[in-house]
């Protein structure tokens, strides 16, 4: 039987690659960096065109100190422009290990957060939406490779971050080679991003906090089994890129 054969044979159904099923990690600001990587451990078959949407957005992260008079609301500035995101929350809030949600209150002339604090000189944790020029990028590799992949989207977060994704979907064109839209056993999908702003998906405090707010589902067709020959095709089909 031929490998096309085994791929058309093989059970699959539709769902996301998500980022509760990835490695992740901080990016070095000004660099391009790996912020998250998903191993496949079935065959997969990417989704593409506007039917079949990549939800994106990636928050910014800073940490502040609350004062110390309990219960009075302060304003905290952002590094960073924050924006309207249509899609997620635009800022949310952690106080030490305490999901504290939206912020009460968002300048985005002046890029600020309003949060009150019951307590005093406790840690809070914001993540927001920016919109701030950034590259985004999703490359396939294989397991051990040398190169750097191939890639399969990518974006100024930018202008991504504030636009109608529901309305104007990101999505992917997978058609630059035969084998362009599968994911083999053992590979691994990797998101990049150079950004002027500091990217985190939990704190490095040891309080748990998350980015409740950050969005990078990947459309596809995930299989339940490997299927023999595909990983070995792939990297191949790679290599003529």
């Amino acid at each position: 039987m031929s490998l096309d054969q085994r791929l058309r044979n093989a059970k699959r159904q539709p769902g996301h690659v998500v980022p509760d099923e990835m490695d992740t990690s901080v990016n070095s600001q000004g660099q391009r960096s790996e912020i998250a990587e998903y191993r496949a451990t079935t065959a997969h078959m990417l989704r593409t065109g506007q039917s079949n949407p990549l939800k994106l957005a990636i928050p910014a992260y800073k940490k502040f100190t609350s004062d110390g008079s309990a219960g009075d609301t302060e304003t905290f500035s952002l590094n960073h422009s924050i924006t309207e995101c249509p899609v997620t929350q635009d800022a949310v809030v952690w106080i030490n290990g305490e999901y504290y949600g939206a912020p009460d209150a968002i300048d985005y002339d002046a890029d600020t957060v309003d949060v009150t604090d019951d307590g005093t000189e406790n840690r809070v944790h914001v993540y927001y939406i920016c919109d701030a020029a950034a590259s985004f990028e999703l490359r396939k590799q294989a397991s051990n490779a040398n190169t750097g992949g191939q890639r399969l989207y990518s974006a100024n977060l930018g202008l991504v971050h504030p636009s109608p994704q529901i309305e104007q979907p990101e999505y992917m064109t997978l058609n630059q080679t035969r084998r362009h839209r599968w994911v083999g056993t053992d590979m691994t999908i990797n998101a990049y991003v150079d950004a002027p702003y500091t990217v985190r998906w939990t704190d490095t405090d040891g309080d748990g906090t998350e980015a409740t707010n950050a969005l990078l589902h990947i459309p596809a067709y995930i299989g339940q089994s490997e299927v023999a020959g595909l990983t070995s095709a792939v990297r191949q089909d790679m290599g003529r890129q």
